[in-house]
């Protein structure tokens, strides 16, 4: 069971670059763990500027020994910069399916 971390942060003004600063900090750290399957910021535009922060896992397992280290006091470190409470919500995914899908679905006939 693959696990996907989704964190949305909301910053407090005049802390956006320090928030983003930590969070890339951690970004190459996260990726070079054995499990890690993916780390990605992203921003998004409008009125709050929403930073998202994804983290794909191998396993409970790895993810649940990231959450309990230094380096995840970071991210944690980074939330409590949000003006309002994060978003934070963590998926189970049994399967997974890539382009292959979409083609699928597009070309039933194929």
């Amino acid at each position: 069971m693959r696990i996907l971390s989704i964190i949305k942060i909301f910053p407090m003004p005049g802390k956006r670059k320090e928030l983003l600063d930590i969070l890339h900090s951690v970004k190459g750290p996260t990726q070079a763990i054995n499990g890690c399957l993916d780390c990605h910021i992203c921003e998004e535009n409008g009125d709050e500027r929403t930073i998202v922060y994804f983290e794909h896992w191998q396993s409970w397992e790895v993810f649940i020994r990231h959450i309990r280290s230094a380096l995840y006091d970071r991210v944690l470190g980074a939330m409590e910069l949000s003006q309002k409470e994060p978003e934070v919500c963590f998926y189970e995914v049994a399967t997974m399916k890539g382009i292959e899908l979409i083609d699928a679905i597009r070309n039933p006939s194929q």
